[in-house]
């Protein structure tokens, strides 16, 4: 330093670092700083201000929020270092503390579109779509003409399933970039929430091409392919392994050796892995088992990915339910997969497969010895790295589906699952076509599953009995409804036997269910959650059971209520169930009034029973892999 100036140094310094040279900026400001004068204010604050964007872009984060809190102490209202600071709390996973930031920084500067954006990327994160959405929005205009604006515009819509908007800034963000895989992946969302299968699965592909190593976006292409009735399960399965092949496996090789307790015997550290630990379908069946464990046996670790404004009292009851509770939602995979290793988890359970927000790349790492995915998917992971999968006889028909797996299956003894009823539900109430007059059918599935053969199957029950009526519970969407209406006006059916009900808070869902005589499943994709709600409300289920578990999985719970004649094996079969069923109003009635305590004194309800099941199937694994790792 001696031999040059400050100001020569300083600007030596910002050249490496506009050079994309951070590296080599960083010693220099360094040694700049220890020449300063105290009374150096302003050559103070911008060392430091560059010092830190230098060691945010070589991963340094803390030492980089270091800098600018202390470039913010010699000017606390700089917009540039409350920014700065803001970006490093988001680069940080410090979602709060980023939103904070950025909204500091606003108040200095609200024509900032960066902030915007960065902020709208942090409400996000954190669930707070309305927010998000509202900041976005702001961008639009102070910064129009931004691609992957639209295409997050796209996503934020439809979570808060909007879906005509999401689809038009979908395409939008196509127009003004057609290589975004964003926005295509976006779009594939819409069009599968409304039924638009081919469609879904085009754009999907396209976001893969575009962005090959982009998992959940290759991931979303796999779970729409398990809805549509073109694909067979030997495809399905060989797309799934593809994903693996070039997502997963590779990771797996590089995974360590496992140095946990050898003992057959001992007590096991169980942990479960999800984003639904909150009111969820997926709650529904997750919640009684991990209530009912024996704590005795299993040692129970739950890593939850739910963000903080979607936690609710299901959140807190399930956190009561575990002996150590981790957040993980703002973690790397990696990092999740370095906390299960630390924790020594013997047996991780994977709840979502590949829907939602799933970790399906820390089980890649193969952070516990034995790994099992269960419940919230409806095929294989397609992973090396997951060794089991939870299903029953029913669901899986033993020698049929096995080979469609890179999982060992495990059919559990009676059902796959345990139900968990919601405590205020409505009573189930008498039978409606007894003051009605009429037979009122429903269908309550994602409407992703409503494909045309079930439209025409429904339509053709409908020619059958023309005083029957029709409630299909689909999302809210003005077009979406008017194409259903001419769906079947197309099939000759009258709009007004059609009733298009949009989704609704859970209670009042129930209640809908509650104005129904029959509930009418969807195929080849079949229901679950819906199947065992309507079953609660008194509403049997007319199904269509095939050969893959997607479109037999449903069928387990008629199956342990003695309900095995409401199961069709041929579209004929179930037209001729539903026609015949809704003729005998008398046997409905009864069976309406006796459908609750049918399934409280089953397997369904009988969570202490289905825990030591699972519990004993884990206790098989483990033994199997102490036998095998000595």
């Amino acid at each position: 330093m001696a031999e040059i100036s400050v100001s020569e140094a300083f600007r030596i310094a910002v050249d490496h670092q506009q050079a994309g040279r951070p590296a080599e900026a960083v010693p220099i400001y360094r040694q700049i700083l220890q020449a300063l004068p105290a009374e150096a204010g302003d050559m103070a604050f911008n060392v430091l201000n560059n010092l830190g964007a230098a060691l945010d872009e070589q991963g340094q984060l803390e030492a980089a929020r270091a800098c600018f809190t202390q470039a913010l102490q010699l000017q606390p209202s700089s917009f540039l270092a409350t920014n700065n600071l803001a970006h490093t709390f988001r680069r940080q996973s410090r979602f709060d503390e980023a939103i904070e930031g950025y909204r500091r920084a606003l108040a200095l500067n609200p024509q900032d579109a960066g902030a915007h954006f960065n902020l709208s990327v942090c409400l996000q994160q954190c669930g707070h779509y309305q927010e998000a959405l509202s900041e976005l929005q702001q961008v639009e205009q102070l910064a129009p003409g931004r691609a992957q604006v639209q295409a997050n515009l796209g996503y934020l819509w439809s979570q808060l399933r909007r879906f005509e908007h999401s689809a038009a800034a979908s395409r939008r963000a196509i127009e003004l970039d057609p290589r975004l895989g964003a926005a295509y992946c976006n779009l594939g969302l819409v069009e599968q929430s409304l039924g638009q299968l081919d469609e879904a699965i085009g754009n999907f592909r396209r976001a893969v091409e575009l962005s090959p190593g982009e998992a959940a976006w290759h991931g979303n292409l796999l779970y729409a392919l398990n809805f549509h009735p073109g694909y067979d399960a030997e495809t399905i399965s060989a797309e799934h392994r593809a994903w693996a092949a070039r997502h997963a496996d590779p990771l797996t090789a590089q995974a360590a050796p496992h140095s946990n307790d050898r003992s057959p015997e001992r007590r096991l550290r169980v942990g479960y892995v999800s984003p639904y630990f909150r009111s969820h379908a997926v709650n529904a069946f997750a919640e009684p088992l991990l209530a009912a464990h024996d704590h005795a046996a299993c040692e129970v670790f739950c890593y939850s990915d739910v963000a903080a404004a979607l936690r609710d009292e299901a959140t807190e009851r399930l956190k009561g339910s575990a002996d150590h509770w981790r957040e993980t939602v703002h973690l790397p995979d990696a990092a999740v997969s370095a906390l299960v290793r630390e924790d020594q988890i013997d047996i991780l359970v994977d709840l979502s497969g590949h829907i939602g927000e799933n970790r399906l790349l820390a089980f890649a790492r193969r952070p516990a010895p034995v790994q099992v995915t269960y419940l919230g998917y409806q095929n294989t992971t397609g992973m090396q790295a997951m060794d089991y999968r939870l299903t029953d006889a029913w669901s899986d028909k033993p020698g049929t589906t096995d080979r469609f797996y890179t999982e060992e299956l495990v059919r559990l003894p009676r059902a796959f699952f345990c139900y968990q009823p919601a405590d205020d539900a409505p009573p189930v109430g008498p039978l409606p076509a007894e003051s009605n007059e009429y037979v009122t059918f429903g269908s309550f599935n994602n409407y992703a599953k409503v494909t045309p053969e079930v439209l025409d199957t429904w339509a053709e029950l409908l020619a059958r009995i023309p005083q029957a009526r029709l409630v299909l519970l689909a999302p809210t969407s003005e077009p979406l409804a008017e194409r259903a209406y001419a769906a079947f006006a197309k099939r000759g059916v009258q709009p007004e036997r059609v009733e298009v009900a949009s989704r609704r808070p859970y209670l009042d869902y129930l209640r809908l269910i509650q104005r129904v005589d029959i509930a009418l499943d969807t195929f080849p994709f079949n229901g679950h959650t819906t199947t065992c709600d309507a079953l609660w409300m008194g509403v049997p289920v007319v199904m269509l059971a095939g050969s893959a578990y997607a479109s037999r999985f449903g069928g387990s719970a008629l199956v342990n209520l003695g309900l095995d004649e409401w199961i069709a094996h041929n579209r004929q079969q179930y037209l001729d169930i539903a026609q015949r069923c809704a003729g005998d109003l008398q046997r409905l009635a009864g069976l309406r009034a006796r459908m609750r305590e049918r399934m409280t004194d089953s397997p369904l309800l009988d969570a202490p029973g289905f825990a030591r099941h699972v519990e004993t199937a884990y206790r098989r694994m483990w033994r199997t892999w102490c036998s095998h790792n000595p």
